[in-house]
């Protein structure tokens, strides 16, 4: 036989003993699943008519709700992925570009630093970049 477990186990394993026939007998009773349903439909009512009551509330003082936030962020996140999906269209579009304006090349002919420097790729943004500021020392240091 093996001794006896700590003194909170034992306490843990009679108050088990005692309660889980009595809990066990409830919880699989018809009025418990009855019981259940009907608190879950009150908490639902109660949850959606606080929302609508909130979201009047914050629209009565021109502030946006929460619905309003969610159902915005949806929107930036569907235009996000359309915007990465027309970016990767774009670029394979300009690579296919840049490779129908080549000329073909004969195999005889040897290329040079000139034959590349004459192909040179454009930007992918043309406009130029505002100069950066440097940090602003005292005259004299």
């Amino acid at each position: 036989m093996s001794a006896p477990g700590p003194l909170w186990r034992q306490a843990y394993d009679a108050v088990d003993r005692a309660v889980t026939p009595h809990a066990d007998s409830l919880v699989r009773s018809p009025g418990f699943a009855l019981g259940v349903a009907l608190v879950r439909r009150a908490t639902t009512a109660a949850r959606s008519s606080a929302q609508g009551l909130t979201a009047r509330a914050w629209h009565l003082v021109n502030l946006p709700a929460g619905s309003d936030v969610h159902r915005l962020r949806a929107q930036v996140g569907a235009l996000d992925r359309e915007v990465r999906r027309l970016t990767v269209a774009l670029e394979a579009e300009r690579r296919a570009e840049r490779l129908r304006a080549l000329p073909s090349r004969t195999p005889e002919l040897p290329t040079t630093e000139d034959d590349h420097a004459d192909r040179a790729e454009p930007a992918d943004d043309p406009r130029p970049r505002p100069a950066r500021r440097r940090a602003q020392r005292p005259p004299g240091t």
